[in-house]
């Protein structure tokens, strides 16, 4: 039964870390294994088994090797490891799983559930196993910088000239030439222009989201001046509406939720109270055209560079405090942030550098972890920054007053126990210094989660900072540590001899305080001492340590007692292993003191929630006191820090003497490295993004990533230039998109050319437009609006959108609930928010037809179309019928529409009244869930 359970259980949460691996690459389920691979299964490979069951091994054990998928084909001296496709017969599987006393794996402790399911769905999955993985860890030095650099994406962004053609008249804006010269290489030619009102109806989508009405229609059709096509994209480029369309396109990549994931969260509990504000960044900032590259610093460090007289651009580093808490496991917080600034802004995956060097690109782990300094040096602030007048209404100024007094009581909590624990880290200095000397390390010492149940019980993390600090100290040139290096490299049984002789050399050393001497108080502590044992050395040096400390409370050493103060810092430097800054010191409390603070924080969350009229807050980042220096976590494991490495910028972009970042923690450096006009990446990705947002297909066939796995570019000249004038313009997104609208390429009509379809059957060439289904927003928004309900209102808390039918707010205002995505937005392809999305999937699912048929979004629509006076109160039915295709479809009804309509009502009528719709509100619903109404052509 527990094996059995553990098999569900470890499918549950396989299926999710698919999803997330998945998520980057949705249009390529190969390049998605393989990614998955990299991610989540090697690191556990490495970590479990290498050390007896690869090329790295002394003795290959069993017979099995696992650094390759030929080895786990070919198996040990039990038979084949792995059979792909088939987890419950794969011996791997078993063996992780004990689920056979014979066969254990690995021996002395069994894996964590998430592990074994990340090893199961790998296996369930074909087992891919790139071949390059079998490579060894450490190849930072095989990494070929120049050569990665003539990677077509690394290479310098510059205008290009526009290639001749034939049809030199075809072309409107320095777009088409590059498209033309493709098309007219391959033989193949443009497709006429689409007719005026299906342009309309294409831009208007494009741009705001929405769809024109009957009389816009007309009115453009009427219009033949040579700008009336120019004046309408102005029109709508200037519209609210246009910020809400393309700020839901970013949150996609900004993998933005209203909702915290943390265990067993419900209700108002489970929301961020002030994630709206990012969201509104996002809308406000497109709508005002703020350049791009202020964009990317605002969203890393809104808290260096935001305008004082703009309090609401601090709301703009939601894009990196927006993302999962990983239930509180710090390291992986960091890696999605590392992540969504990679891979949304530069397209590379830096992420896949967490625990050895890139697989593929001219990233080593080196360069990840100067990146993870960065953000682990930024902490979120007690109290986040107010972004609009507190006292604006009553209601307002009430709350603020309530939640004021919460948030002292919390900070004076906070403060407490940053008191007391930092002082007892201290005090007990001796006794983790004990436990690290004489006892193996524990596994919850480099666990992600540990809980002390009491006040008085040793902190694991602290004990294992112990453990490190003296592998590093206990050194024959220390000191302090000198003797215990000599001491305790003996053998047990010998030492009890060996001590005597022992601490008579260093007797002999000079007594001081510099390398190679002898602090005079260890001298003075272990000839104080009986050494017989490893324990007996490390009591001496825990009485000594306690003894200093309990000292210099009562009297402060003086300033030139250098060997005092040495002893000292042990317990009171920074570098000290009983050191921690504030920020973690919800981590090293106590059982009841940790759920406590939580309560108290959970608390002020809710009231903020519920609060009619809380001033909203920007859940920004500072930088902590000291910067953050970080160390290379060997194999991603951070219990064991290797090298140190400077907090800087992408080797491969930035060059072999990058920099170090040297202001604050490096969140601006980062920022303006990115922004940097020079850097190739930026101005390449979010002109590929925008290409793919208005012709469904983008110009790299990976928007996220631009690494060696990565396609070219179908029009490299174009995009260059495309990004060039991107960034020489001002990084002005609104003229990138003028550009393209009123190209000759994006006007294009849809229909389909058998001749040129042969030719190029994906449309890469772009011989015609592409017919698009409405994303979700855009048809819940569409039956909103032609309904006459849609609510335009601005900005705001989040609404319910997908349970309340009668709420009438655009969708991009709507909850998006990380842990517990609405079906509905799952069955329209809406982008997961547990990471950085670079495209959404496109499925065709019977959910989709069955929403159109049942949804009560879909009845009240149709019910207030006919409920408007022009449908209800027409007395004839054709009457109603052209009414309801002009609301809706834009255009009158064809007479062989009107009478298979009046002919559709006519039926209704006679039929027993069995239907909660009246027959007008039925054609309106079958109009509704057209193929014209959900298709752009």
């Amino acid at each position: 039964m527990a094996a059995r359970n553990l098999v569900r259980t470890s499918r549950f949460i396989a299926g999710w870390l698919v999803l997330l691996a998945g998520s980057a690459r949705a249009d390529d389920p190969d390049a998605a294994r393989a990614e998955f691979f990299e991610a989540k299964v090697r690191p556990i490979l490495v970590e479990r088994c290498f050390g007896c069951h690869s090329a790295q091994a002394e003795r290959l054990k069993g017979s099995l090797a696992v650094d390759s998928l030929e080895g786990l084909l070919k198996g040990g001296d039990l038979g084949p490891a792995v059979e792909p496709g088939k987890p419950d017969e794969s011996l791997l599987i078993q063996a992780v799983g004990y689920e056979d006393d014979s066969v254990k794996m690995p021996p002395k402790q069994k894996l964590p559930d998430a592990e074994i399911a990340v090893l199961r769905q790998w296996v369930t999955g074909g087992a891919t196993f790139p071949k390059t993985a079998a490579e060894p860890v450490a190849r930072v030095q095989g990494i070929d910088f120049d050569e990665a650099r003539r990677h077509w994406s690394y290479l310098p962004v510059a205008r290009r000239e526009p290639p001749p053609v034939a049809d030199a008249s075809w072309s409107k804006t320095p777009i088409d030439p590059f498209v033309l010269a493709k098309l007219e290489a391959s033989g193949l030619s443009p497709s006429p222009p689409a007719d005026r009102r299906t342009l309309l109806r294409r831009v208007y989508y494009d741009l705001i989201g929405l769809p024109p009405t009957a009389e816009e229609i007309a009115a453009f059709e009427a219009d033949r001046s040579d700008d009336a096509y120019a004046k309408v994209v102005d029109r709508l480029l200037a519209s609210p509406r246009y910020g809400e369309r393309w700020g839901r396109h970013w949150l996609d990549v900004a993998r933005y939720a209203d909702t915290k994931d943390g265990v067993l969260m419900y209700g108002d509990d489970r929301i961020r109270p002030y994630a709206y504000t990012y969201r509104d960044y996002v809308v406000r900032s497109f709508n005002e055209d703020t350049p791009f590259d202020q964009m990317i610093r605002e969203q890393l460090a809104a808290d260096v560079v935001a305008p004082g007289d703009e309090p609401w651009r601090l709301a703009a580093m939601g894009f990196l405090t927006l993302g999962r808490a990983f239930d509180n496991n710090v390291h992986d917080q960091i890696d999605d942030k590392i992540d969504v600034v990679s891979r949304g802004l530069l397209g590379l995956t830096i992420a896949c550098a967490r625990c050895h060097d890139h697989k593929y690109d001219a990233i080593p782990t080196a360069d990840y972890y100067a990146l993870y300094g960065v953000f682990a040096g930024a902490e979120a602030p007690l109290e986040l920054p107010l972004i609009d007048d507190p006292a604006k209404t009553p209601d307002r100024k009430t709350f603020e007053d309530q939640a004021a007094a919460k948030r002292a009581e919390i900070r004076k909590f906070l403060d407490d126990q940053y008191a007391l624990l930092s002082e007892e880290a201290r005090k007990r200095g001796g006794d983790y210094l004990e436990r690290a000397g004489t006892t193996p390390a524990d596994p919850l010492e480099t666990a992600v989660f540990f809980m002390s149940l009491a006040p008085e019980d040793l902190r694991p993390p602290i004990v294992a900072r112990w453990r490190r600090y003296l592998k590093q100290r206990a050194v024959p040139s220390d000191p302090v540590f000198g003797p215990w290096s000599d001491l305790m490299k003996r053998d047990e049984e010998a030492l009890a001899a060996e001590a005597p002789a022992i601490l008579a050399a260093w007797a002999e050393r000079p007594v001081g305080t510099d390398p190679g001497s002898l602090n005079p108080l260890v001298a003075s502590a272990l000839n104080a001492a009986t050494i017989r044992t490893k324990a007996d050395v490390a009591r001496a040096y825990a009485d000594l340590l306690r003894r200093v400390y309990e000292e210099s409370k009562s009297s402060p050493p003086d300033p030139s007692d250098e060997a005092r103060r040495q002893v000292l810092d042990i317990l009171q430097d920074r570098e000290s292993p009983s050191y921690f800054p504030r920020s973690q010191t919800r981590a090293y409390m106590s059982r009841g003191e940790k759920d406590a603070f939580g309560g108290k924080t959970v608390e002020l969350d809710r009231m903020t929630v519920k609060a009619a009229d809380a001033a909203p807050r920007a859940m920004v980042l500072v930088d902590a006191d000291e910067p953050y220096t970080p160390r290379i976590f060997v194999r991603g494991n951070p219990a064991q820090p290797g090298d140190v490495v400077p907090r800087r910028f992408l080797r491969v972009l930035a060059g072999d003497e990058a920099k170090p970042f040297a202001n604050g923690g490096g969140r601006l450096d980062l920022a303006n490295a990115i922004a940097d006009p020079a850097n190739p990446l930026t101005g390449r990705v979010i002109v590929n993004r925008v290409w793919m947002h208005h012709f469904g297909e983008p110009l790299v066939s990976t928007p996220s990533d631009f690494g060696e796995r990565s396609n070219p570019p179908s029009h490299p000249e174009l995009l260059d230039d495309l990004a060039a004038r991107f960034v020489e313009e001002g990084w002005s997104l609104k003229n990138l998109h003028r550009l393209i609208v009123l190209s000759a390429t994006y006007r294009q009509a849809s229909a389909d050319r058998p001749d040129c379809r042969k030719v190029d059957p994906e449309n890469k060439l772009i011989w015609r437009a592409n017919r698009r289904r409405l994303d979700f927003e855009a048809m819940r928004d569409t039956l909103l609006f032609v309904s006459g309900r849609l609510d335009a209102t601005m900005h705001g808390k989040p609404v319910d959108v997908a349970n309340d039918p009668r709420n009438a707010r655009r969708t991009v205002y709507g909850l998006v609930d990380r842990q517990s995505l609405p079906a509905v937005f799952r069955a329209f392809d809406f982008a997961s928010p547990d990471a950085s999305a670079e495209r959404r999937p496109l499925t065709t699912v019977p959910q989709q037809a069955l929403f159109g048929m049942n949804a009560p979004l879909v009845v009240e629509q149709a019910r207030a179309l006919a409920d408007r006076p022009d449908v209800g109160g027409a007395t004839a039915p054709p009457e109603a019928i052209q009414a309801l295709y002009r609301l809706i479809l834009a255009r009158p009804a064809e007479p062989d529409e009107v009478e298979t309509a009046a002919r559709f009502l006519r039926s209704l009528a006679d039929e027993p009244d069995g239907s909660t719709l009246a027959p007008r509100a039925q054609l309106a619903q079958v109009l509704l869930i057209t193929n014209e109404m959900m298709f752009v052509d």
